[in-house]
C-alpha cells in the first residue's frame, strides 16, 4: 500500500522517479536530467507518512549518472531526511565524483545484498563431543550479484546465485559456490580448513585461495578459464578441474 501511495503521488509531479520494491525496502531511481531544485521539490512533495517503513527496512537513493553537489546533499538532509525521519540505507551513483562525495560524507554506497542463512547438518565427527558437532554455522545464500566493494564473510559455506563482480570478495570458512561469473576474489577454508572446494559457473578471476594456499590465474595460461570449474586442494596444491560430467564405464560383454 505504501508503494502505491508513492506512485500515485509521483504521477502528479513533473520529474519522474522510478520506484522499485526491494528485499530491504524501497529503491528510488532519481531523474538525471532535471535541476536540483526540481528534484528537491519533487521529493518534498511526497507525504512524510509514505516513508514510514518497518524497522528492518529502509530507502536507497540511486542518483544514476547525475553529478551531485555537496549543496544538494545538505538540502536533502534539511528538506527531506530530517523532516520525514526516513532511513537512507544506501546512496548509489554511477558517477565517480558523486560516489566519492558520498563516501567522504560517510554514506553507505553499496546496495544491500539479499541473503538467507540455511542451516544444514554437517557430516558428524564421531570422535567429537556433542557441542562441537552442533556448532556448524550453515550456508549463507545470496540471490543477487555482488558489486565492487561488497564483501561477504562467514564461518560457513556460501552459495551466490549471481555474479561475483571485480572488486567484490567472498571469505568463507567452508566451501564457496558462485553460480554466475566469478570475477572477484574468493577465499574458501578461510580459517584453515582444506577439505573445502570452490565452484564457479564461469571462471575468470585472477585469484582464489583455499586455506592458506593461493592460486593465481589468467586467461592465457589457466586451464578452465571462461568455463565452469571445480577447485580443490590435492596434496596441498590447488587443482582446477573443468566441470564436466563423468561418463561411467560400460562393462564389456
Amino acid at each position: 500500500m505504501k508503494i502505491l501511495s508513492i506512485l500515485a503521488r509521483l504521477k502528479k509531479t513533473e520529474a519522474q522517479i522510478k520506484i522499485e520494491r526491494t528485499h530491504y525496502g524501497i529503491k528510488f531511481y532519481l531523474p538525471e536530467n532535471v535541476s536540483e531544485d526540481d528534484l528537491l521539490k519533487t521529493l518534498a512533495g511526497i507525504p512524510a507518512g509514505v516513508y514510514k517503513l518497518p524497522d528492518n527496512e529502509g530507502l536507497a537513493l540511486d542518483f544514476q549518472s547525475r553529478k551531485c553537489s555537496g549543496k544538494l546533499v545538505l538540502k536533502l538532509f534539511a528538506g527531506l531526511i530530517w523532516r520525514s525521519g526516513i532511513k537512507i540505507i544506501a546512496w548509489l551513483s554511477s558517477d565517480d565524483d558523486t560516489r566519492k562525495l558520498f563516501k567522504l560524507s560517510g554514506f553507505n554506497t553499496i546496495e544491500p545484498a539479499q541473503e538467507i542463512n540455511l542451516q544444514t547438518a554437517p557430516v558428524l565427527n564421531e570422535n567429537a563431543d556433542e557441542s562441537e558437532n552442533n556448532n556448524y554455522p550453515g550456508w549463507k545464500i545470496l540471490y543477487n550479484s555482488l558489486r565492487s566493494g561488497q564483501r561477504i564473510e562467514t564461518e560457513g559455506d556460501v552459495l551466490l546465485w549471481g555474479h561475483l563482480n571485480a572488486g567484490a570478495e567472498i571469505s568463507a570458512g567452508g566451501s564457496v559456490i558462485v553460480a554466475g561469473k566469478m570475477h572477484g576474489i574468493v577465499h574458501a577454508g578461510a580459517f584453515g580448513r582444506e577439505d573445502v572446494f570452490i565452484w564457479a559457473g564461469t571462471f575468470e578471476t585472477p585469484q582464489v585461495r583455499i586455506a592458506n594456499k593461493l592460486c593465481y590465474a589468467d586467461k592465457q595460461s589457466t586451464k578452465g578459464w571462461l568455463k565452469s570449474v571445480l577447485i580443490t586442494l590435492e596434496a596441498g596444491t590447488p587443482l582446477i578441474r573443468e566441470d564436466k560430467f563423468i561418463k561411467p564405464r560400460t562393462e564389456d560383454k
